[in-house]
């Protein structure tokens, strides 16, 4: 008898024992406000709280009150390019020409520059009634009084243009704040876009107090950008079917500035060659088939892009610097402000510190493997838990090298989802590498479609992939993000909603459900790309854009070609 009572004893304490750890795996309710940290769509304004136009937006409204048209930057563009043609191409010389641009299109975007030290001009910024308005919210409403917290209770707002480092110590207040407000110990963040950068930002600086609870990151740009890496360090390469992919998206979305603000410049861009093809149709000269177009091209980007990056304000966005891989970092900065110790470099010399600042804090570290992640360092040192929200199956724009990267039209999908294996937006991953994960039992990390492989991401447990979702259109990444920041133990595994880790957007309902094999498929218009298109696109104008400035200059060489207007 004393020996039964011995082992039911025993049975009786291993039970106890067990129940603790089996109700930690449960998910269970907890009670945690949301501070929502938007990007770029918050509005910058004047002094007098009048929105401003930024970037490129001057480009494709109707009327910003300003007397400027596109339609007057096309013709100055025009206007001052061909003389500088003239003179650019048979030195490769091309300092004036961007020099010129700079003088002609920096008045037009003058408030929404940065200075030289990064900082707003004439008191631009958001709006200060809308942040006393959140401040006022943060300070005493309390949204969780009825034991629910939602996604949009508490937003924070801030100039997006800045370095995220400015912004830490108001949002280290606004946190304390709204923990104060819902009698709350911790809080849950959770940035879109550029309002990543933000909480990568605060966490390094006051990640160590643990007011952080939980973060989500959604189609975040502070793991780097390929479209802006690309395009801040010139690195060009044209594609046709790239090219149609964007534009076939972009009129599906029913706006030609689809994605980031910097993919104006295409439409720029193609533009200007369009004007310039027919001008000097008219001036009679023939298309002619030469080689080393991409290389031409090149050259006029590198004049082109510091100075519209400056003049419009989007190259001295300290923010926007972060998206920069490491191995870029240093062209990208000589491309932009001028080499080390020029007179250029020099008139900037403040920003770039702040520049330089987020590559030593944010760049390096989220570029380390394994536990030196930057990530990585925070979920251990700080107890942060991390959730990932990335788009992919839409083309990124264009006219980089990495144009053919998977994304949400404006952020490629390995970045934003913190290091996935992707395959390339017509492609597929290779069979062999699937196998190889078959045979290491990751295939769970494999989308039905062949196109992700997750077991590569920084936190593949909760990281979540929406396909055809846009950047700034179509559902799915807030109920994951309420979800994951309300319950405990929620990965793409194991939760109660059922939300798998690879999920479809319905592109014309907006609406998301898991991914199977009837359901996989990539959005219609990839279907429509012509391999070899017969039909006159926006790229083959570019490409006889430059065949006809080099046609020209062959022309003034042999002395054949004189103006008649």
């Amino acid at each position: 008898m004393k020996k039964l009572i011995s082992v039911l004893l025993a049975m009786l304490m291993l039970f106890s024992m067990a129940v603790p750890a089996f109700a930690a795996e449960a998910e269970v309710h907890e009670k945690t406000p949301i501070i929502f940290i938007a990007g770029s769509s918050v509005d910058i304004c004047d002094a007098e709280g009048n929105v401003i136009s930024t970037g490129f937006d001057v480009l494709t409204d109707e009327d910003e009150g300003d007397g400027i048209s596109k339609e007057d930057i096309i013709e100055s563009t025009m206007n001052i390019l061909l003389p500088f043609v003239m003179e650019g191409l048979p030195e490769d010389k091309w300092d004036n020409y961007g020099d010129a641009l700079y003088e002609e299109f920096a008045p037009i975007w003058d408030e929404t520059q940065l200075d030289g030290d990064g900082n707003a001009k004439y008191g631009t910024g958001v709006s200060a009634k809308e942040i006393a308005d959140w401040d006022h919210i943060a300070n005493n409403v309390n949204h969780g009084k009825d034991g629910k917290f939602g996604l949009w209770d508490y937003k924070f707002r801030y100039d997006w243009r800045l370095s995220p480092y400015d912004h830490v110590d108001r949002l280290h207040q606004f946190i304390k704040d709204v923990i104060r407000t819902t009698d709350c110990t911790q809080v849950a963040l959770v940035g879109r876009c550029l309002g990543g950068n933000v909480i990568t930002a605060y966490l390094d600086a006051y990640g160590s107090e643990g007011l952080v609870k939980k973060v989500v990151y959604d189609e975040i740009m502070s793991n780097g950008s390929s479209t802006i890496n690309d395009c801040f360090s010139g690195q060009i390469a044209l594609s046709d079917k790239h090219i149609q992919a964007y534009l076939l998206a972009s009129k599906h979305y029913g706006k030609k500035d689809i994605g980031l603000d910097i993919s104006g410049v295409n439409d720029l861009v193609l533009e200007i060659a369009e004007r310039t093809y027919d001008l000097m149709t008219q001036v009679g000269v023939l298309d002619t088939t030469f080689g080393g177009l991409e290389e031409l091209y090149a050259r006029l980007y590198k004049a082109f892009i510091p100075a519209i990056l400056k003049a419009t304000g989007i190259g001295t966005w300290a923010s926007y610097w972060t998206s920069i891989y490491e191995k870029d970092f240093d062209k990208a900065l000589n491309l932009v402000f001028g080499e080390e110790g020029s007179e250029e470099r020099a008139e900037y010399a403040g920003l770039v510190d702040k520049i330089l600042y987020l590559r030593e804090r944010i760049t390096l570290p989220r570029e380390k493997q394994g536990e030196e992640n930057l990530y990585k360092k925070f979920e251990k040192d700080y107890g942060v838990e991390f959730a990932v929200v990335s788009g992919y199956g839409l083309p990124i724009p264009p006219l980089g090298v990495n144009h053919n990267d998977n994304g949400d039209i404006t952020v490629d999908t390995k970045s934003s989802s913190l290091g996935a294996t992707v395959a390339g937006l017509f492609d597929t991953l290779p069979q062999d590498y699937i196998d190889q994960r078959i045979t290491e039992g990751k295939e769970k990390y494999i989308s039905p479609d062949k196109k992700i492989d997750a077991s590569t991401c920084i936190f593949p447990e909760t990281t979540w992939f929406l396909k055809n979702k846009h950047h700034d259109v179509g559902a799915g990444w807030e109920a994951i993000a309420e979800y994951f920041t309300q319950y405990t133990n929620v990965t793409a595994d194991s939760n109660a909603r059922n939300i798998g880790r690879f999920l479809v957007i319905d592109i014309d309902n907006h609406k998301y459900s898991n991914m199977t094999e009837e359901n996989m498929a990539d959005a219609p218009w990839l279907e429509d790309i012509e391999q070899e298109p017969e039909l006159e696109t926006k790229l083959a104008a570019l490409l006889r854009f430059f065949t006809t400035l080099l046609k020209l200059l062959t022309d003034i060489l042999k002395g054949t070609f004189s103006f008649t207007f």
